[in-house]
């Protein structure tokens, strides 16, 4: 059996927090809905910006993902943004500028995770990938999350 290096714990660790932080914040009874949303935008917009970046442009890629390998691809990445999505859209502020900041600080914090998983060998991308591109593709991600969710959502609908 193998062994499993400290940087290959990184992303297990990160699914064992978020998803922690969502047992905790999230209430039972609004816990599906949130989930609906972070497969789609999280889940399934990781498994296809990764589709698009790293097969299609070859702009980046995982590397080093160990047991977690599956079709050049690291399986935990969509169920850690499925839990992170859950987390923004549940302390999405309803305030009109409070949600430009809050998606902006949220880009910021996804461009830092990416240099994290980068300087743990998890994770390579062409130099001029980072930061601004990254942040203005993570930009877009948590904009799109956010119209989205706020279109659709009945829990969102409550709160506006």
């Amino acid at each position: 059996m193998q062994n499993l290096s400290a940087t290959e714990l990184l992303y297990p660790i990160y699914v064992l927090f978020t998803l922690t932080l969502t047992l905790i914040f999230i209430p039972r009874d609004h816990y599906k809905e949130y989930l609906i949303y972070g497969l789609l935008v999280g889940g399934l917009g990781d498994i296809v910006v990764v589709m698009l970046m790293q097969n299609l442009f070859g702009v980046m890629q995982f590397k080093n993902q160990g047991i977690f390998y599956v079709l050049g691809h690291h399986a935990l990445s969509p169920l850690a943004w499925t839990l992170t999505v859950m987390l923004f859209l549940f302390f999405l502020p309803n305030r009109k500028w409070f949600r430009y900041l809050y998606v902006i600080y949220w880009a910021m914090m996804s461009v830092g995770y990416g240099y994290l998983v980068h300087n743990a060998e998890l994770f390579e991308f062409k130099s001029w990938l980072y930061p601004i591109p990254a942040f203005f593709i993570f930009i877009a991600w948590w904009s799109v999350a956010t119209w989205l969710f706020r279109r659709t959502s009945n829990l969102a609908k409550r709160n506006l």
